[in-house]
């Protein structure tokens, strides 16, 4: 796990991005382009737009799955609850996001501020199973680490 503290700005999203990127390549996942660096900049930037004083982004992997979450806060805790154009920005953040192809996305607020998340599947040619070698998912070991947040009702 990784985890990064910036204050809000558009070269702090592009900076966050790369390193996500390397530490992904040294971790051993090859992407097929710069996708997990496109979904970093936008979920920083959307936490940003929260209004907080720093924004937080982290990083975990499955290695069994071939699988990375992507999580950041925006730190405002007194985050109000979801007026008209907050509920219409966060619509159209998600709509971006979906479009850069992760597998999940989600957004919550929560008591801390709000979290956005992404899960992306990424190659990892050193642990990477051939189709037939995989396990059934029912006879898999529980959840996974990259269970998301609860989405609220």
């Amino acid at each position: 796990m990784r985890n990064w503290a910036v204050t809000p700005s558009g070269g702090a999203a592009t900076r966050v991005g790369r390193e996500v990127a390397t530490t992904l390549h040294q971790w051993g996942y090859r992407p097929k382009d710069d996708q997990p660096q496109q979904v970093v900049e936008l979920l920083l930037r959307s936490a940003a737009q929260d209004g907080g004083r720093r924004v937080s982004l982290h990083l975990a992997d499955d290695e069994e799955r071939n699988q990375v979450m992507l999580l950041a806060l925006s730190h405002r805790q007194d985050m109000p609850t979801g007026d008209d154009d907050q509920v219409l920005r966060d619509a159209e953040h998600m709509r971006a996001l979906a479009a850069l192809g992760p597998r999940d996305v989600g957004v919550e607020t929560t008591p801390e501020g709000r979290r956005w998340w992404a899960g992306l599947d990424l190659p990892h040619p050193g642990r990477a199973h051939e189709l037939d070698e995989r396990r059934p998912r029912v006879f898999a070991r529980g959840p996974g680490k990259l269970e998301g947040p609860p989405i609220p009702a």
